[in-house]
């Protein structure tokens, strides 16, 4: 694995500026997925061994992504473009179907809820708003209902959770597809830099998550469910404190 190494011991220097012992690894996973740590001063990574044969710049590219993020700086751009445009292909979309069959296990979070199912979900938005030309990440329910925050894609691992709130019957099925699709954007949309910040909802995402059948409604849906479930959440506070 000397070539993998000295990818990321590569990018760490170039990001970090120094030098850092590396142990790097193709790793069986389930699914495309890649992790990296510093622990005891060795840079740690496992890459999904559906990568073992992906060009060296697509390689370095997700070296890029991962270190950019345990360093907490921007990854450049081009690194981004590269690793999504692989990921999403088609041979790599065949890879990971195959990958799940021969060695997925029963998920703690499957994308099958108690309410709705984000790979029906996923499949019908793919259709109708990007050509069927996503390549299908991996899909769960998160494990805990959230106030504020109801999605979350993570291009390392092309895994999208979203949260088990949504995951209700009295919660109408466009909410959920509107949080999943906001999700997809990210995949196709790279983030902005500007002269003092770092843009991942940018003018382009916006304009584009407006496209969206029933947007304004969507909106108005999740600003309530942040209202009320932060009002019960205060309640429930106030509640153990005075009971105690």
């Amino acid at each position: 694995m000397i070539m993998l190494q000295k990818i990321f011991s590569d990018a760490y220097k170039d990001i970090s500026g120094s030098d850092i012992d590396v142990s790097a690894k193709f790793y069986k996973y389930s699914g495309v997925k890649s992790s990296v740590r510093v622990r005891s001063g060795v840079l740690e990574v496992k890459v999904s061994d559906a990568l073992s044969d992906a060009p060296e710049k697509v390689l370095s590219a997700l070296a890029y992504i991962l270190i950019s993020r345990i360093k907490r700086k921007e990854c450049p751009r081009v690194h981004q473009k590269v690793y999504r445009l692989w990921i999403n292909s088609e041979m790599m979309n065949d890879r990971h179907k195959e990958l799940k069959k021969v060695r997925g296990r029963k998920a703690r979070h499957e994308p099958v809820g108690d309410a709705y199912d984000l790979s029906l979900m996923f499949h019908e938005i793919n259709s109708n708003y990007f050509s069927d030309v996503l390549s299908m990440p991996a899909l769960c329910w998160g494990p805990r209902l959230t106030t504020r925050k109801y999605g979350h894609y993570d291009p390392s691992k092309h895994a999208i959770l979203i949260s088990k709130t949504l995951d209700d019957s009295r919660v109408p099925r466009f909410v959920a597809e509107f949080v999943l699709y906001h999700e997809m954007l990210h995949i196709i949309h790279d983030v902005e830099k500007t002269d003092y910040q770092s843009r991942a909802h940018h003018k382009r995402f916006r304009d584009d998550e407006k496209k969206f059948e029933k947007y304004a409604d969507a909106e108005k849906w999740l600003l309530k469910l942040s209202t009320v479930n932060t009002l019960k959440k205060k309640v429930k506070k106030m509640s153990f404190g005075f009971f105690r």
